[in-house]
């Protein structure tokens, strides 16, 4: 199983609990002020998984939240078929921004 990643834009903050409650946006941004100070990265096929890696690594770096940006990667397998070439792609992982609010 993958292990998330982190690329800080700034500083971290203090390390929060395991329990810590962190805010997970998927589709809206937050309504409050924020900075956005780290992108964490988990390159796993499952979504879960990389949403608990995510977080995980969220609390140490004391994120408030995270706004999920989108799959990490995407991997390619092309099939020949005569003279053409097919090819399927898949995505996987997922990327975030981490958050602390103002």
């Amino acid at each position: 199983m993958a292990k998330a990643n982190i690329i800080l834009f700034g500083d971290s903050y203090p390390s929060k609990s395991e329990d810590a409650k962190i805010d997970v946006y998927m589709t809206n941004k937050p309504t409050q002020e924020y900075v956005a100070f780290a992108q964490i990265t988990c390159g796993d096929t499952n979504d879960k998984w990389n949403l608990e890696q995510i977080t995980k690594k969220a609390r140490e770096i004391g994120a408030d939240g995270i706004i999920i940006m989108g799959k990490a990667g995407t991997l390619g397998v092309g099939i020949p078929i005569g003279t053409l070439n097919y090819v399927v792609t898949e995505e996987y992982g997922m990327t975030a921004v981490a958050i602390k609010y103002k």
